[in-house]
């Protein structure tokens, strides 16, 4: 386990950059260090003219160029809560100027937006690990942490994508890291063994560390970062279809593990049903992706996921009587 203190000291650094938000004024919308607007926020944070900024590339402010996420970040601290600032955006071909009011970023910000990734994030590495503590010998178990770590990762870097930009590289790495992982999984708890199917879950990390690299390099270039995100997303959907399918193959076909299996098809089904509500309705909101709701029942897979290969390593009881 001490492989996980990189993730703790990771964990670490981001509770404190994002807590130090709080109190400072900020342009009452989040945005990447690429300078792209996102559409995760509060309710409350919107005004009539913002929803059509979200995956914009913000270019000036106030009238002059910007070149750094940095500089929009200072032209909201110079303007002070409740001052206005008139940002200019693109999207493809098309350049508008929206007017938004500086806001002050509060606990209440921090509760629903940062700290539910952080939670969360957490939460899914510890369960991860306190697997592999259980069962130390079991290869379901070790790739059932590289999933954690990949999630987790993911979510405890997220806060750190809309500011101070410190560990935006480790956020695109372990995003695309989370297909091959849910693959390693995938191959490990159903398939039968094989030679081959190391050397495949080996090549597809390699594919994706180059994506989650180029994700990186290129998040400059709206057009290109969301080519590539997508692709990542993509490829994530397929890894999950792909896993819940054989779980439901496995179920279906009368596996002696019927109920350990369903465990993990519950865990797995319930996120993937609250993001596909996401992506579908998404169009048709006013507001905001709200976080919590997004991302707190995706702590639920880790936990229904351990509890199943436990039970699922477990000998019989006949052979535990034996014994």
């Amino acid at each position: 386990m001490l492989g996980l203190l990189p993730v703790a000291v990771v964990l670490a650094i981001c509770i404190r950059d994002a807590t130090a938000w709080v109190g400072r004024p900020f342009p009452g919308f989040l945005f990447l260090d690429s300078r792209i607007v996102v559409s995760i926020g509060r309710a409350t944070w919107r005004s009539p003219s913002q929803r059509r900024i979200e995956w914009g590339l913000i270019t000036a402010v106030d009238g002059k160029p910007v070149t750094t996420a940095a500089a929009v970040h200072e032209a909201a601290t110079s303007a002070g809560v409740g001052g206005e600032v008139t940002y200019t955006l693109r999207q493809g071909a098309d350049v508008f100027r929206v007017a938004v009011p500086v806001r002050r970023f509060t606990w209440g910000d921090f509760a629903e937006v940062f700290a539910p990734m952080l939670a969360v994030g957490a939460w899914i590495v510890a369960v991860g690990a306190a697997l592999v503590v259980r069962r130390p010998g079991l290869a379901e178990a070790r790739a059932a942490l590289a999933v954690c770590v990949a999630i987790g990762l993911a979510l405890i870097t997220g806060p750190d994508q809309y500011g101070p930009y410190r560990l935006t590289w480790l956020f695109f790495l372990s995003l695309a890291m989370v297909p091959p992982a849910v693959l390693q999984l995938t191959a490990a708890f159903l398939w039968w063994p094989s030679r081959w199917r190391g050397r495949i879950v080996a090549a597809v990390y390699v594919i994706f560390a180059a994506l989650g690299g180029a994700l990186a390099a290129r998040r400059s270039d709206p057009a290109l970062f969301l080519t590539l995100l997508y692709i990542v997303y993509c490829a994530l959907a397929n890894a999950l279809l792909v896993y819940m399918g054989t779980l439901t193959s496995a179920l279906v076909s009368g596996h002696r593990f019927r109920p350990q299996i369903a465990l993990a098809l519950t865990g797995a089904l319930v996120p993937a049903a609250v993001a596909i509500v996401v992506f579908v309705t998404y169009p048709l909101r006013t507001e905001p992706v709200s976080v919590p709701w997004f991302i707190v029942p995706m702590g639920l897979w880790p936990l229904l996921h351990a509890i199943a290969l436990v039970k699922l390593a477990e000998p019989p009881p006949a052979a535990r009587m034996a014994s």
